[in-house]
């Protein structure tokens, strides 16, 4: 099991997907990327999972459907996932550190990426489908000071009706921090960013 654990994985990196250059959410941030709603499977591995972890994969990562999305397997099947990431680096690395709690070793299985993903490029972020609407649509009573932060790993905040936009901003950044995913220790650090919202 573990030599078809290490060929499949040899195997299935390499071509799986389109080319991925790490590109970290760093201001300034001069576009924001955004997509329809749908999002479309992109199985890395072709191995068998097991009831428990296709039931997972399908009752869980599946249902939710929602990219940026990640799942991750260990030898033995065991399992992490995440959905609704800011992009497809941060979906990977989640998952794979929820992946880690249950083995040694974990690989990508399959991701959930937006129909037309393009990789990003240096000054560019994305947004998962809930973060896009609030972005594309701002409720026009917001006011004039508002402001919209936004981290890799999903995390996001708008705020609005400040008295300056450097209040809105510093408001913005403080909430969208308080939700970044903060239960794995060996996380790449994946600091809120403002972004030039409308």
């Amino acid at each position: 099991m573990i030599v078809e654990f290490a060929l499949s994985l040899s195997l299935s990196l390499p071509v799986a997907g389109p080319t991925v250059t790490l590109v970290e959410f760093t201001e300034p941030v001069q576009q924001v990327i955004t997509y329809p709603p749908d999002a479309v499977l992109n199985q890395l591995s072709g191995l068998t999972l097991p009831d428990g972890t296709i039931q997972a994969f399908e009752d869980g990562f599946l249902v939710e459907d929602t990219f940026f999305g990640a799942f991750a397997i260990t030898k033995d099947f065991g399992y992490g996932y995440v959905t609704g990431s800011n992009s497809i680096e941060a979906a990977r690395e989640v998952a794979i550190q929820e992946c880690l709690k249950q083995g040694p070793v974990c690989m990508i299985y399959a991701e959930l990426l937006p129909n037309g993903y393009v990789p990003l490029a240096q000054g560019q972020v994305a947004l998962s489908p809930e973060a896009a609407n609030h972005f594309n649509n701002p409720n026009p009573d917001w006011g004039n000071y508002r402001a919209m932060a936004i981290s890799e790993d999903g995390a996001y905040s708008v705020v609005w009706n400040y008295g300056s936009p450097r209040e809105a901003s510093e408001a913005a950044l403080s909430d969208c921090t308080g939700y970044r995913v903060d239960d794995l220790p060996n996380l790449r650090d994946m600091p809120c960013v403002l972004i030039p919202f409308k």
